[in-house]
Order: structure tokens, then C-alpha cells, then sequence
């Protein structure tokens, strides 16, 4: 009897028990949802936007050598992914681009490099190497490119930059509001903002600029790789007037040394042709669609 009433003071009733995992299903909900809100908190979305360097050190000292950021931003746009150039200011938002980076590899008879994707503190966040088979260099290196970029559907995800947390958005009672890359803008001839993405590009390996509406069927030419011919970046270097022909403009040129020459453009079919007389003849600058 003695023995019985011992084990019958460790006895749990069914409803006790029930208590018990009831209890027990409580702190596993409520610790599922701290995990679930501690994951969204910090939920990662992919990088913006690509800034593509008009200078490759690996290819040369010149601007734009062998056409590469041309054939960067030829596969980025085929794959709706957003490029821009640099500009000689910093950005806000630095850290939701990545910066293209290409190295050049030792190879036989090939064109060989790798594509670099790097983050705003350097780091390589996504790499892949591709070959051409060209003899032309610029044909070989942008074969190599468009090889390289072949598994790049989307950017990767930003992990440099966390996002605002959902807890902390509704203890402040505000939403996190997504901004967009500062962009420089052309109003009345001014620049504006951090990063200047061309929306009209032209281009002949020397010069790099973009064809801006003025107004009035006039047309501006802004150069975005400035400080390498002698121009400041994004500088006006040419106004283009209607002379009264079909695709036929006048021109007034200004040269890195601040001197106004005239001439004539003729824009069609994706070309830029400008025409200048002076002492030695006639020089001719043809520059074509990016």
C-alpha cells in the first residue's frame, strides 16, 4: 500500500499532460516565428545595376581598348540586366552596383580572360572565364565576353547591404522605401547627381559621347570619357543645328583646348559623320550606335 501510494504521488493525469505539450507547442510557434521574422528581416534582393569602367589596364591605357565595355554593355543589355559608366563623383547608392573588372589570361593562339563582378568594398561577389577564337583581338576578346557572361542571367544577391528589418519598419511605423540609383540628368545644359547612365551612345574608340535633345530639333553632344581627350567628364563639346536638310546638321565643335570650329553632320542609320575644313583639308570623325 505504502509502495503504491509513492508511485501514485508521480502519477500525471491525462489532462496534465496535455498542459504540457500544449505549453510545449507554444514556445515551438512562437520560436518558428521569431525565425521567420529574423529571416525576412534580413531578406536579400539582387544588385541593381552594373557600372562598366571605360579602362581596362590588363588590355591596354587606352579608352574603350579592343571594344571591350562596349561588348560588357552589348551582353549586359541583351540580358536586361542595367549598366552604367562611371563618373568622376561618387555615388550615394555605390553599394547596390557591382564594378566590371577584366583580367587578362595567358592562352594559346586564343583570346582568354576572366570577367570579374566586384562589390563596393572590392570583393569578388561572381567570376567566370570565357575564350574567342577570333584572330581579331577586338573580335577574339568580345567572343571571349559574350562566353563569359553566357551563365550571368541575373546579378547576384546583395549581401553588402542589408535590408531595413521587418520588425524594426513596424516598432518605427514606416515602410522601407527601395531607391534607385542616383542618375545625372541633362536640364538646360546642367549636370545633376552622381552617375550619368547615356541614353543615346555613340562611339569610334576615341570618342565616346551621347546625342542629347535640346530642343528645337537641336542636339547635343556630351562626352562621357572627357578627362582622357583633354575635356572634363561629361562635358558639352558640340551643338547641333538643323540646316534645313534631311538628317543634315551644323556643327560647333569645341576642341579639348577650348577652341569653337565648324562643320557639318550627317545622322542616319544609327552613323554619326562629322565633317571640319581647315588648313590641311578635311577631317572626318564617324562615329556609330553603341
Amino acid at each position: 500500500m505504502l509502495s503504491f501510494l509513492a508511485q501514485s504521488e508521480n502519477f500525471v493525469s491525462l489532462e496534465e499532460l496535455a498542459k504540457i505539450k500544449k505549453i510545449k507547442m507554444k514556445k515551438y510557434l512562437m520560436l518558428c516565428v521569431f525565425l521567420i521574422l529574423g529571416v525576412i528581416g534580413f531578406t536579400q534582393e539582387p544588385y541593381k545595376y552594373v557600372i562598366i569602367p571605360t579602362q581596362f589596364s590588363d588590355f591596354g591605357e587606352g579608352f574603350n581598348p579592343y571594344g571591350l565595355c562596349s561588348a560588357v554593355q552589348k551582353e549586359l543589355n541583351e540580358r536586361s540586366i542595367r549598366s552604367v559608366f562611371p563618373s568622376d563623383r561618387g555615388d550615394g547608392d555605390y553599394c547596390d552596383a557591382l564594378t566590371v573588372s577584366l583580367v587578362k589570361l595567358s592562352s594559346m593562339l586564343q583570346n582568354k580572360l576572366k570577367v570579374e563582378l566586384r562589390d563596393c568594398r572590392n570583393n569578388v561577389v561572381w567570376s567566370q572565364e570565357g575564350t574567342g577564337r577570333s584572330k581579331s583581338f577586338q573580335e577574339g576578346y568580345a567572343e571571349a565576353v559574350a562566353k563569359a557572361l553566357n551563365g550571368l542571367s541575373q546579378l547576384p544577391v546583395n549581401y553588402s547591404k542589408p535590408e531595413p528589418s521587418l520588425i524594426q519598419n513596424v516598432s518605427s511605423g514606416t515602410e522601407a522605401k527601395s531607391e534607385e540609383p542616383a542618375i545625372i540628368n541633362v536640364v538646360d545644359s546642367q549636370i545633376t547627381g552622381d552617375i550619368y547612365r547615356p541614353s543615346n551612345l555613340y562611339y569610334n574608340y576615341t570618342y565616346f559621347v551621347d546625342v542629347v535633345d535640346a530642343g528645337g530639333g537641336k542636339k547635343e553632344l556630351l562626352i562621357i570619357n572627357g578627362e582622357l581627350l583633354g575635356y572634363k567628364n561629361l562635358q558639352k563639346i558640340a551643338i547641333l543645328t538643323p540646316s534645313g536638310l534631311d538628317n543634315v546638321f551644323t556643327a560647333e565643335w569645341t576642341t579639348p583646348k577650348g577652341e569653337q570650329i565648324k562643320g557639318l553632320v550627317h545622322l542616319v542609320d544609327g552613323e554619326l559623320k562629322i565633317s571640319f575644313s581647315n588648313d590641311k583639308g578635311e577631317k572626318v570623325l564617324t562615329l556609330r550606335k553603341l
